[in-house]
């Protein structure tokens, strides 16, 4: 799911390219797919999440909830937002387990990245 129609069509060259053909990707907006993935009842065992710095909209994250998986990983660029976050999950019953990874894509500046993973 990438709202860059772009770069879905690079992801789709990039797959073809190495023999991957058990993957779909998908351009809109990641609340309306989502929400469309939970009616059609889609049960990933797994759900990555990399949302801008605002953080995930509400009804994504009830979708995913409704889903049911058994992990979420959460690649944040605003810690903020993810305590946010993290913290709607962890009323749902999801919980951060392990330690939060911290990635510095941006060396010398104030931006950092970070993984999560929740599991239910």
């Amino acid at each position: 799911m990438e709202i860059v129609p772009e770069a879905v069509e690079d992801a789709k060259k990039n797959a073809k390219i190495n023999d991957i053909d058990n993957v779909e990707f998908v351009a809109g907006y990641a609340e309306d797919q989502m929400a469309k993935w939970q009616e059609d009842g889609l049960k990933p065992d797994v759900i990555v999440v990399d949302p801008p710095r605002k953080g995930l909209d509400g009804t994504l994250i009830e979708s995913v909830v409704k889903m049911q998986p058994k992990r979420v990983v959460y690649v944040s660029c605003n810690p903020a937002t993810l305590a946010r976050d993290v913290k709607l999950f962890n009323e749902q019953g999801y919980q951060v387990n392990q330690p939060i990874q911290p990635v510095d894509q941006f060396p010398q500046t104030v931006h950092i990245e970070s993984i999560t993973v929740l599991t239910r």
